[in-house]
């Protein structure tokens, strides 16, 4: 685990990091290097980025360059704007911190993976994270268990009249959904949690089981993922397909690919 933590820290070492907001020159070494590669990741040195930005700031630039990140370093701040930002980043790391944060607060181990990313943020600092956060993220394992009410009633209310009426075992079950609709402190990112880190998906159903209701300021119709409303990228992103699959045998009776959407 040492050996693996140590050539973990030399690959951040070896990365080249830019600093926020970017240089004209740096766009333009960037942009090269996006032609040659499509699944490039901007790299972040976040020391020097907060020179000129707060962590909010830096969520809200990497959003509206809609390119896929990486950071050198991170704190709490970083973390917590992550959480609570309404701008969507595309950013693994940031989706298993979060992560990290949810399974500590839970009291769940963390996988080989997490315990690789310590020397990034060590446990105890985590640790101390969540107990400064403890609403936010109560809040945000909340939130995460809404989904399932979420897509059962999207996925039921978009089909088709004629396939709707085969639907007679999950009937019952949307009836009782709830729509609600209270402030939220957690935002868009939330996505991002559900389909860069599903264990914590999985982790927290596996606890809570899943609402009888969702809150409409986060699971709404609006164009709020890069032009997308969230079910559309739930479905694209097989979030839905794996949901369904989730519920007992013979609760759906048609697929996914009956929904609208996909």
């Amino acid at each position: 685990m040492i050996e693996q933590s140590v050539n973990q820290k030399k690959k951040y070492q070896d990365k080249k990091a830019y600093a926020l907001p970017l240089a004209p020159q740096d766009l333009v070494d960037i942009y090269k290097q996006k032609e040659n590669d499509k699944e490039f990741v901007l790299w972040v040195d976040y020391t020097k980025s907060r020179e000129k930005l707060t962590a909010k700031n830096i969520l809200i630039y990497l959003s509206n360059t809609n390119f896929k990140c990486h950071f050198s370093e991170i704190d709490e701040d970083l973390i917590i704007e992550y959480i609570k930002s309404d701008f969507m980043v595309d950013c693994s790391l940031l989706a298993r911190f979060t992560t990290m944060c949810i399974k500590t607060r839970l009291q769940y181990e963390f996988n080989i993976g997490e315990e690789e990313l310590t020397f990034l943020m060590p446990k105890d600092k985590i640790i101390e994270i969540v107990e400064n956060n403890l609403e936010l993220i109560d809040e945000l394992c909340n939130t995460l268990s809404q989904l399932i009410a979420f897509v059962l009633h999207k996925f039921y209310n978009e089909l088709p009249d004629d396939i709707r009426e085969k639907e007679v075992n999950i009937k019952p079950i949307i009836e009782e959904i709830e729509i609600i609709d209270k402030p939220v402190s957690c935002g868009v990112n939330v996505l991002r949690i559900v389909t860069d880190a599903w264990d914590a998906f999985l982790l927290i159903t596996s606890r809570f089981g899943f609402t009888k209701y969702f809150n409409k300021q986060i699971y709404n119709d609006k164009p709020t993922y890069f032009g997308s409303d969230l079910y559309y990228v739930l479905v694209h992103t097989k979030v839905v397909e794996n949901i369904l699959k989730m519920m007992p045998p013979g609760t759906v009776v048609v697929s996914a690919d009956d929904s609208p959407s996909e």
